[in-house]
């Protein structure tokens, strides 16, 4: 089952409207579901991923540590950010930021393998982020039609079903929308070997209790509303460029920046 956002504008309300710089850029660096979020404003907090043009911790970490972000994880020049919707544009304004995606709540990364996070991060820095790659989905239980739904809509194909364990390949910039699922407790990297007697398929079995894998999407909103997720070990980072939420430092888009990267 695939929930809608609980962010962003109600019916009936009247969506943000952006000057034409910022549009310009939020087509040229965001993907679609980062601008319907910059659209919808709001002030609940999610994790986004942003590809700079160079080395996160060596080249980016003097204006991270100066700005109001929250870094979740990173590695080479790709970075997950804690950010809330009036963030997204400042941010896209840094000349230094390649693009930016969803990813969604802070609470669905749990959902996550740990080396799942670092291979989203891997391939969105190397521009691989839409060729497929092969993911081990545990549902709640056996499923069904409405889960094949649910992995189609994310652009995924079922490979293999083994129970409530499912092998999809898709694209990586679909995961976001996988973790949407309350239907999927755990994902991870899954590995196919072809031999004699067909293809042999496997994935790291999950040893332990997965955290809040019982919570739905909306519940871990709530949750993270009231009781904000641990620092994760992550540092807070005030850039002039990256202002607060709710301040808007007016800057256009950089003569040095390239409007026609994705």
């Amino acid at each position: 089952m695939l929930l809608p956002s609980a962010s962003g504008c109600q019916l009936g309300e009247k969506r943000r409207t952006f000057p034409p710089q910022d549009d310009a850029l939020l087509l040229a660096k965001a993907d679609p579901r980062l601008r319907k979020e910059a659209e919808a404003g709001g002030s609940e907090p999610f994790a986004a991923i942003a590809v700079y043009r160079s080395d996160v911790f060596l080249d980016q970490s003097e204006a991270l540590a100066g700005s109001s972000l929250t870094v979740l994880n990173e590695m080479g020049r790709t970075a997950i950010l804690l950010l809330s919707p009036g963030q997204i544009v400042p941010l896209l304004k840094d000349p230094s930021l390649q693009k930016a995606a969803w990813i969604g709540p802070q609470g669905l990364l749990a959902r996550l393998d740990p080396s799942l996070e670092l291979d989203l991060l891997a391939r969105f820095g190397a521009g691989t982020e839409d060729r497929d790659v092969n993911l081990l989905l545990r549902f709640v239980d056996v499923g069904g039609a409405g889960e094949e739904r649910t992995v189609a809509a994310a652009g995924f194909r079922v490979v293999t079903k083994a129970g409530p364990n499912w092998i999809v390949t898709g694209p990586m910039s679909g995961l976001p929308k996988l973790l949407e699922s309350d239907r999927i407790v755990y994902i991870e990297k899954a590995v196919l070997t072809d031999n004699k007697a067909g293809t042999e398929r496997s994935g790291v079995p999950v040893k332990k209790e997965v955290p809040h894998s019982k919570e739905t999407t909306s519940e871990i909103r709530d949750r993270e509303r009231t009781n904000p997720p641990p620092a994760r070990g992550d540092t807070a980072i005030p850039s002039p460029r990256i202002p607060p939420a709710g301040h808007d430092n007016g800057m256009s888009i950089p003569p040095g920046d390239d409007p026609t990267v994705k």
